[in-house]
């Protein structure tokens, strides 16, 4: 080859950074400056609590008292005592129950992650042969249609992604590591739950309070007021239920970073890392968390809205072909929702972004990384949400065993009495365990964040974690792990 060739091939060669958009440069988050974001949206927030606390005050208060005291009836009413000591002692084994089980679980899941996750692909097959069978025994030949229908279906999602169950269980053991050297995060769940809660109830009275007080105007102008009122409150309680839920995870985000990157601020029960990011969470990250839980909230709020329309018997075809189609569409759209505000919190936990501008820089960073199909992944989530069912099941047999073993405490139910024990138990255990295993949930997700962002920080702070991850990842995504 000549010296003129050599020159034209030089000339020739193209520059990778004219290319057309090019891969942006992977760059890890900056800790912000402390200080209130998004905070038009906590204000929003703090408003409709104060508006809901007055409703309640104002007319549920008296509404429940009215209806305790006869309502003004003049028949003779017959007055039935029923001991609930019995139903609050077992409700009380049921949350200890829950707390046993839990932590079982945790323990479980950390020995042999791969082969619990195995277990939960394999359990949808074998309900959907149960399903099947059953049906065909009972001549329900379309439901066994569908059950049939339905076991292809699992397993042909058991056949693509029983490859990537390596590479799941390696997040969740490290997701678990972080969480059980911090337990006090479960702890600080469990008491934003009880809140949540106490919300539920006071919203209930407050609901009872507009419909009594709409219920005494005129018959033709009650639909059209209870509907407006019915909305309120409804986008109050979703918006609430909401960022209760995501203070949760924002707190889990930041003390899993911290365990990442500073793990002598992040390694006993009541570690500076927890307080850290509950204060966080609270305050200056608040109104952020207010903000996409809105957003979550406004579209719940319309669908059930739509439910209760597309119930009414009155809707001809064409109308209720036009509600499903719109319930499709607002169901797609807050499933959208849910996924970009899963991993935008991740990014206002750890650094304190604002709502829009964490969840731009997150989704740049799994776009720079090529990691767009590893973060839909559901393999982690779905084998919680076995263990939570599980866990929920377990602790209603409880229910039904200090049934059996002390008849006396429910015995004001008379008939109603197992199922009254299960179905208390069972509530009781699906509550305590879900709020359990999401902390987890959003540990593995932050460490999915965060191994996308800083693996040297891992591999040095953490090397046996580390170790186990690239291998996995390795095995699993070789293209897109980068090492």
């Amino acid at each position: 080859m000549g010296i003129n060739d050599e020159e034209t091939l030089t000339a020739n060669l193209i520059d990778p950074s004219s290319l057309d958009d090019p891969l942006p440069p992977v760059s890890k988050g900056e800790v912000q400056d402390p200080k209130c974001r998004d905070a038009w949206a906590a204000i929003l927030f703090y408003a409709q609590l104060i508006a809901v606390c007055c409703v309640c005050g104002i007319f549920g208060v008296p509404a429940v008292q009215k209806n305790l005291n006869g309502g003004g009836g003049g028949q003779q009413e017959v007055e039935v005592k029923i001991d609930y000591t019995g139903l609050i002692y077992i409700t009380l084994i049921a949350a200890a129950s829950s707390f046993i089980l839990s932590t079982i679980s945790l323990s479980l899941m950390t020995s042999c992650p791969k082969f619990l996750i195995q277990l939960s692909l394999l359990f949808s097959l074998g309900l959907s042969v149960l399903i099947t069978a059953i049906s065909f025994y009972y001549q329900q030949y379309i439901a066994g249609a569908f059950g049939i229908l339905f076991f292809v279906m699992s397993c042909c999602y058991a056949c693509c992604v029983w490859r990537r169950i390596p590479f799941a269980a390696a997040n969740l053991n490290s997701g678990l590591s972080a969480v059980k050297k911090n337990g006090g995060v479960f702890v600080t769940s469990v008491v934003i739950t009880v809140v949540s809660f106490g919300y539920l109830v006071l919203w209930m009275v407050a609901m009872v309070g507009v419909y009594d007080a709409t219920g005494a105007a005129e018959q033709e102008n009650v639909q059209s007021s209870m509907g407006g009122y019915t909305f309120l409150l409804l986008l109050a309680l979703f918006w609430t239920q909401q960022v209760f839920q995501n203070t949760i995870h924002v707190i889990v985000a930041g003390v899993v970073s911290t365990w990442w990157f500073a793990p002598d601020d992040a390694s006993s029960c009541c570690s500076v890392a927890i307080k850290d990011s509950f204060v966080r969470a609270t305050t200056y990250s608040f109104g952020s968390i207010c903000f996409g839980s809105l957003l979550v909230a406004i579209i719940q709020t319309l669908r059930s809205m739509l439910e209760s329309v597309r119930n009414d018997n009155s809707n001809d075809g064409c109308a209720a072909f036009v509600l499903c189609l719109v319930d499709c569409l607002l169901q797609c759209l807050q499933g959208m929702l849910e996924y970009f505000n899963k991993f935008a919190y991740i990014y206002v936990g750890m650094y304190g972004y604002s709502y829009l501008e964490a969840g731009k820089n997150v989704m740049t960073l799994f776009h720079a990384k090529g990691w767009n199909i590893i973060i839909a992944d559901d393999l982690v989530s779905n084998t919680l949400s076995l263990f939570t069912l599980i866990g929920g099941g377990l602790v209603g047999c409880v229910g039904l065993a200090m049934n059996a073993a002390f008849p006396s405490w429910l015995a004001g139910f008379e008939g109603a009495a197992s199922g009254i024990a299960f179905g208390f138990s069972f509530l009781v255990g699906l509550v305590i365990t879900s709020i359990m295993l999401s902390v987890v949930d959003s540990s593995v997700n932050t460490v999915l964040v965060s191994f996308a962002e800083a693996p040297q920080e891992f591999e040095l702070n953490h090397p046996k974690l580390s170790g186990e991850m690239r291998d996995a990842w390795r095995l699993v995504y070789p293209a897109e792990c980068g090492f």
